[in-house]
């Protein structure tokens, strides 16, 4: 019997475009190879992922890369187009979802980095009346983590500290080879795409 329930953020509450910061990028000057794996660029927006750089400096590197007269700002507004927005129907399931009976708890694990995070907070789930811990009990982040999916360590890490069984336990993301990672490691998955609504496969 599902107990507890560990949502993605990206690609399955918010929704996402990650091509915008990449075409904002290029209209800012920043080499394409600095973006792609290898790339200066690339690593740096890993290492923010991880929690290793702060925000001023991954603006601040990022704007080195680019055109004369770009400014840290300039890249922060670049790098939160991703964020398209969390829909309400989302917000009021997760609502639900928390209410429900036998249900432990409700988390978010996810790869991701402090703009993106007070973005998400800012916009939707600190806004309009809303309180993040109306959502979720506990936020696992790769950037206070210092974990990734899809390492093992971060679904064994939220595991522990949930005290959950990982059999009673589904983690939902858009990413196959997360969903996979996370399946070796024990727990039921869902594997959001397009054509699958998380909210109807759950039955909330």
């Amino acid at each position: 019997m599902l107990q507890n329930y560990i949502f993605d953020l990206g690609g399955v509450l918010l929704d996402i475009r990650m091509k915008n910061a990449y075409e904002r990028f290029a209209a800012l000057g920043l080499p394409p190879a600095e973006l792609e794996q290898g790339g200066t660029v690339y690593k740096l927006m890993e290492n923010y992922q991880l929690g290793y750089v702060t925000t001023a400096e991954f603006c601040q590197q990022v704007a080195a890369k680019c055109s004369t007269g770009t400014t840290p700002h300039d890249i922060e507004l670049a790098w939160n187009s991703i964020c398209l927005g969390v829909a309400d129907r989302k917000l009021e399931a997760l609502r639900r979802l928390r209410k429900a009976g036998g249900v432990a708890s409700v988390s978010l694990l996810s790869n991701t980095n402090a703009l993106h995070w007070e973005c998400c907070c800012k916009n939707w789930f600190n806004a309009n009346g809303n309180r993040i811990e109306d959502f979720f009990d506990k936020i696992f982040l790769s950037q206070e983590l210092h974990l990734q999916k899809p390492d093992p360590e971060i679904f064994n890490t939220a595991i522990r500290e949930l005290g959950a069984s990982p059999a009673e336990t589904i983690f939902l993301d858009d990413s196959p080879v997360n969903t996979a990672a996370a399946a070796a490691c024990g727990l039921q998955t869902l594997t959001v795409t397009p054509d699958v609504d998380w909210i109807k496969a759950l039955g909330i």
